[in-house]
Formats: structure tokens, sequence, C-alpha cells
């Protein structure tokens, strides 16, 4: 997780520094508010990657173990990173989900926890990347950016292996770009408040 006032930076045309910073806090106060119970009631842990303290306080609150982000890096650093942890605390599976879905849906995270592949993808409506889970942690490389979700897809195919693909319509929607923000006030409209 980047720091809050760092976030959002491609709504930079349509929302100010203020609004994108407290629309990033609200989606990572959402999510962690959303995937803690689930973790509880399927025996899952929880971790952050990050070096913002304001993100690190956010956590705190809802017991989610903190991984040290580096100041600078790419998204696939920071996950890369958490796979290291993972595969160092010997954990067999590992789910990345981003803190930007605008409204996840609870059976469909589950469902896609308890997929038995090796590599599972959820894309995002733009071909990114919105969850991933692997076991090993550490069963591919990770490619996130454009069209990531292809991306992770063949590193997958050329490591041998056979990834699902699971594009649940909840977990496809994040908020990244600006044509996204109509469809997310619709649905959330808290997030329409936040950027006033």
């Amino acid at each position: 997780m980047k720091d809050l006032s760092e976030c959002k930076t491609r709504l930079a045309s349509c929302l100010g520094e203020k609004a994108r910073s407290d629309l990033a806090r609200l989606l990572y106060i959402r999510t962690l508010e959303f995937i803690t119970p689930i973790a509880l009631e399927n025996s899952f842990d929880v971790a952050v990657v990050t070096n913002s303290s304001e993100a690190i306080n956010i956590a705190s609150a809802f017991k989610t173990q903190i991984i040290e982000e580096p100041p600078f890096g790419t998204l696939s650093t920071a996950v890369n990173l958490a796979s290291e942890w993972a595969c160092i605390n010997k954990y067999d599976r590992f789910c990345v989900i981003p803190a930007d879905l605008v409204a996840p849906d609870q059976q469909e995270m589950k469902e896609f926890l308890h997929s038995k592949a090796i590599v599972t993808i959820c894309p995002s409506v733009d071909q990114g990347t919105n969850a991933l889970m692997i076991s090993p942690p550490n069963a591919i490389e990770f490619h996130y950016g454009h069209r990531s979700s292809i991306a992770h897809f063949n590193a997958a195919m050329m490591a041998g292996l056979k990834p699902v693909l699971m594009p649940f319509e909840s977990l496809s929607f994040d908020l990244d770009h600006t044509d996204c923000l109509d469809r997310a006030f619709s649905i959330v409209p808290e997030f329409r408040e936040v950027c006033k």
C-alpha cells in the first residue's frame, strides 16, 4: 500500500490530491473491513505490504500483519517481497488483492480463495490482475502492470502450470481510471462524498 497521498494519481485529471487521498483511504479501510472477517472465518492470515505510517496505523486496527516495503519500488517488487515473506513463514498458498476494489462480493471472494488450482487469476476490467492466488507462493514471477493478467497467465503456462481464470464481476471492478468514477459513485455513494 503506497502512501495515501501518492495513490490514485490516474484520477488526477478530475480529482484533487486531497480527494484522491481520502478516496484511497476509504478504499483501503473498506478492503480491510471486507477481507478480515473472511480471513478469520477461513483461518487465513492477512498482511499488508507498505512503508506508509498511516497505512500501518490503519492496518494495525485490524490486527493485520505488516510487511515493510522499501521506499521505492513497483507493485511487482512489493508482491515479490510478500511472496518471499510467505515462503519464509511456511505459507503454502498466497493471495494478492488490491486495496481499490469498489464493491467486492463475499461469496465470490470465498470461491476464489478456495480454488484448488496452482495459479488462479481474476482479471480486472482492463485485463490487469485484481486477484491472484498461487501455491506455492513463489510458483511464478510477478508481472504487474498493463494487461498483467495475461502476463501472469503466460508466466504460469511457461512454468508448466495450468492457470485458472475466475473473472468474477465484483472482483474485476477496481477504481483505477476516471471512466470508472461514475459507476463507482453509483455503487458506493460514500465514494462521491469523500471526493467532494
